[in-house]
């Protein structure tokens, strides 16, 4: 039986851009071989954390030809092609199974209130239009939608589906998920809620945070799966208490002041984000002397 090689701890991508707004390219190359460094499993491109909704089909399409070329198949790959649009969806993932990535991952259509009809839909068009395996992401506090274990079930039978990014706080779902389907692979999605995701059943996790703390995560789930229960309690309890400083700034502005603290120069979100001042800088550094620089 062949391994599933889909598990461990995945970044959830964030996309440098330069002092005009545009996506910048050298620093994303930077990025992927700076968490490669800090021994990351793989990375999740152009998702919520990526921005993607504020950028363009041809940028997500050549961030992740930029990835793909520095990662050189080094760690797992999976791009994030959800769209509004079902076409523009399939676009990418077309895009993103020629170039190589090791899967395909969307989170459903939003703003209008689709029905499950039109979602399972969606889903099984994505997936039937290429070759490459396909992740849910189910993310209900941003998309509306929530997956649930029946859905599953019936988009399984119809496409190629390898899983779900679980980003949720119902692991009575995630545990009947991957009861039903333990030949899936279910990723956890909210960082400070990790090691409730692997105790639940997850087999790894994808998160915005590990841009930063990637070892600490990987304590985590190593810790979780050697049986030390009260390491990985430990090591989630810096995760939280990471984010605990984050919450009082935005997670995703900290980051980047966090990154460019290392040394990596991905820059400030895109309008209408609004840039983080200098009243955030001591956090910043507290962060990346306590969090960043662990081993």
């Amino acid at each position: 039986m062949t391994e599933n090689k889909f598990k461990g701890i995945l970044a959830a991508l964030i996309t440098p851009f330069d002092a005009q707004g545009e996506v910048n390219y050298a620093e994303t190359r930077h990025l992927v071989r700076h968490l490669i460094q800090k021994g990351i499993d793989g990375f999740y491109v152009c998702g919520s954390t990526g921005e993607a909704f504020l950028l363009s089909e041809d940028e997500r399409k050549r961030i992740l030809d930029c990835v793909l070329e520095e990662n050189n198949g080094e760690k797992l790959v999976l791009a994030h092609v959800g769209s509004i649009s079902t076409r523009e969806a399939q676009r990418l993932a077309v895009h993103a199974s020629a170039a190589g990535a090791d899967a395909v991952s969307a989170i459903s259509p939003f703003y209008y209130k689709f029905k499950q009809e039109e979602i399972v839909g969606y889903y099984l068009d994505i997936s039937n239009a290429v070759p490459a395996p396909m992740f849910i992401y189910n993310f209900p506090n941003q998309s509306g939608f929530s997956l649930t274990p029946d859905l599953l079930d019936r988009i399984c039978r119809g496409g190629n589906i390898a899983g779900v990014k679980f980003t949720s706080n119902n692991f009575f779902d995630l545990e009947s998920m991957k009861s039903r389907h333990p030949e899936l692979t279910i990723w956890n999605g909210f960082d400070e809620m990790l090691l409730s995701g692997l105790a639940a059943g997850a087999d790894g996790a994808i998160g915005s945070t590990y841009n930063v703390n990637s070892p600490i995560a990987l304590h985590v789930y190593h810790s979780f799966l050697e049986g030390d229960i009260a390491g990985a309690q430990q090591w989630q309890h810096q995760i939280n208490a990471m984010l605990t400083i984050h919450k009082k700034h935005g997670n995703l502005k900290m980051l980047r002041r966090v990154l460019e603290l290392e040394g990596v120069h991905v820059g400030q979100s895109r309008p209408p984000f609004l840039p983080l001042g200098p009243e955030a800088d001591e956090d910043a550094q507290y962060v990346l002397e306590h969090y960043a620089s662990v081993r």
